[in-house]
């Protein structure tokens, strides 16, 4: 079964500017999950994702059926260690 929900990334906070975009050195671009409906793009928030010392790492938006945590599990933590998420300003 295919997620219900989608993500994208449009600013890499921690990357550096000469590394190409799209990679999990500059995560600008990147999407998710695998398996991605591109059609989903009802319920659009805001996330930003966070290290445990609120240092910002990306930001990008989310769409479809989510619990918000979606972003940080799929991609956040693993590629970068990030552990605390805010959708459209709060923290969730």
């Amino acid at each position: 079964m295919y997620p219900i929900y989608r993500w994208e990334i449009t600013t890499d906070h921690i990357a550096d500017d000469d590394i190409p975009e799209g990679t999990n050195c500059n995560a600008k671009g990147m999407e998710g999950p695998y398996g991605l409906d591109e059609s989903i793009t009802a319920n659009r928030a805001q996330f930003k994702l966070y290290d445990d010392d609120l240092e910002l790492y990306y930001t990008g938006y989310i769409y479809g059926e989510y619990e918000g945590f979606e972003p940080l599990d799929d991609f956040g933590t693993p590629n970068a260690g990030a552990v605390r998420i805010k959708l459209d300003g709060r923290w969730v």
